[in-house]
């Protein structure tokens, strides 16, 4: 009898598990418990991997003897790829191909791909070791590739790996402007090299110089205006004034001031262009003065010490650190910090019925403006110099915000006739136009770079492009969770609860095991 009980739950059992896998087949459902979804792909990269129409094959060339100090970055890309894969399905396969030191071919067919090794240094058996290690993704399809180097940033491997996605199945990259012609660095220029190059890994960057072009080209609707120094002429303020009243995105970054560091007398000289009185008629005014702050960043500066100068690190009001963002902005909320040089504040102008102002960042309750010499009437910006107290009593400035709305052209409601254009005249807006303005175009080159900076630029170009693409994604929050701090006399009572507490409920098991056999016993004997 009891065995025959046995066998039909064991029959029982495998039923349950049969029919649960024929609704497993037809309702898939994940589930992710962590506190901030770090095994959890985003809406926008399920709706890249359900467009493929053709299989991506993806190739993970790693080392074979891989350092256990990053072993979490080689599980994590094996858990996202379990995760693209679960949601390509046939369309998305990948194996992981181990590289050994002896086998040169394989090392050959990696860095063919673009996959290069890096240098690390490894500490084990207390000694600190060199080893060349491999973890690059290569993306095959058809006859197309993208490669990821080396997946060292988990915080932005979906952003790589769904941006590589995209072009592959797109075929070609989605067309970004970057205006010249009026003082601002052209793209070949060395200072902007890192910036746009960053921008062109999932763009094409198409430099549009107003004073030889006839319009901003109809295919291009999102274009970065940076550091603009000199006039504009009619004819370019009427093709950059049609540009924004056809809808088209704007990207802002502008300074009122010109910062030339290798002049000794005169480091800080006004911006004599045009340009802001031009986008005041579209409800931005930019700040004729440039903000410290006593929540700074530092500054290598030389200090004499004896007959010897030495590096030494000085807070620099000059370059405000701010951390008081816009939660709610995809640009901003997943950054906790910026800092910029030479910063002036941006402010709203005009009908704000018609054009919405949201604030990005402020800086900090402790802002000044930065005072020019009484005697020499220059701007003393060298780093060491002693700032009062009193100087910091102008409370928290806005330094980037998002104009949104509809504007009417600055030429009025008709073209004059001294400019020539190749489409009709737009008296005004045909729809909502969208531009996010910034008080710093320092930042764009690499002398005044801060890292997190470089970010603001990709998230404020992805956000320009498509607000609801690969923004979403990008700078993912995959860091572990941090341990509470606690009084000693709770970490005490923990201890004792860890050490204890299996012991006593081994004892517990034990005295309700043998209470049970006991009274088992007495019950046998009251029976018999």
């Amino acid at each position: 009898m009891n065995t025959n009980n046995t066998w039909s739950f064991t029959f029982i059992i495998v039923g349950v598990i049969f029919v649960l896998n024929l609704f497993a087949q037809q309702f898939f459902v994940r589930f992710d418990l962590t506190e901030n979804e770090r095994y959890s792909i985003s809406d926008v990269t399920r709706d890249i991997l359900a467009e493929i129409d053709e299989p991506i094959t993806v190739k993970v060339y790693f080392s074979e003897n891989f350092p256990r100090q990053l072993i979490s970055v080689k599980q994590y890309v094996l858990d996202m790829l379990n995760e693209y894969r679960a949601y390509a399905g046939s369309s998305l396969e990948y194996e992981f191909i181990p590289i050994s030191g002896e086998n040169q071919e394989l090392e050959q067919e990696a860095m063919s791909y673009g996959v290069q090794p890096v240098q690390a240094n490894i500490t084990e058996s207390d000694e600190i070791k060199v080893q060349r290690i491999y973890l690059g993704i290569v993306f095959l399809y058809g006859d197309q590739k993208e490669v990821i180097p080396f997946a060292q940033q988990i915080e932005q491997l979906e952003y790589d790996m769904t941006g590589a996605i995209k072009k592959l199945s797109l075929g070609s990259l989605p067309k970004i402007g970057w205006l010249t012609g009026h003082g601002e660095q052209s793209l070949g220029e060395e200072g902007v090299a890192r910036a746009t190059g960053e921008i062109q890994k999932n763009y094409e960057l198409v430099e549009i110089n107003l004073s030889s072009e006839d319009q901003v080209p109809q295919d291009i609707n999102t274009v970065i205006l940076s550091g603009a120094t000199v006039e504009f002429n009619d004819q370019d303020l009427y093709k950059l004034d049609q540009f924004i009243l056809r809808g088209g995105r704007l990207g802002m970054f502008l300074n009122r001031k010109i910062i030339d560091m290798q002049n000794q007398y005169m480091p800080v000289q006004e911006n004599g262009s045009n340009i802001f009185f031009f986008l005041e008629h579209f409800g931005v005014k930019y700040g004729n003065q440039i903000l410290l702050d006593k929540t700074n960043y530092q500054v290598q500066a030389m200090q004499n010490l004896g007959f010897l100068q030495i590096p030494v690190a000085m807070d620099y009001p000059f370059a405000p650190r701010i951390s008081n963002l816009n939660e709610d902005n995809p640009i901003v909320n997943r950054l906790t910090e910026l800092g910029f040089f030479f910063v002036n504040e941006v402010s709203q102008v005009g009908d704000t019925s018609r054009v919405s102002f949201t604030p990005l960042m402020y800086t900090s309750d402790m802002t000044g403006f930065a005072m020019p010499d009484q005697r020499t009437r220059s701007i003393n910006i060298s780093a060491g110099q002693q700032v009062p107290d009193y100087m910091y009593r102008e409370g928290p400035k806005v330094v980037s915000a998002i104009l949104e709305g509809e504007h009417t052209s600055w030429f009025g409601s008709t073209r004059p006739d001294s400019i020539n254009f190749p489409e009709m005249h737009l008296a005004e807006s045909i729809t909502s136009t969208v531009m996010v303005t910034l008080g710093n175009a320092t930042f764009t080159s690499q002398q005044f770079m801060v890292p997190a900076s470089l970010t603001f630029l990709l998230n404020t170009v992805d956000w320009l492009y498509d607000r609801n693409g690969l923004i979403s994604i990008r700078s993912k929050n995959v860091q572990p969770s941090q341990l509470e701090e606690m009084t000693g006399g709770k970490r005490q009572a923990l201890k004792w609860i860890n050490i204890l507490l299996a012991p006593l409920l081994i004892v517990l098991f034990g005295v309700v095991r043998w209470y049970i056999r006991n009274k088992a016993k007495n019950l046998a004997g009251v029976g018999s």
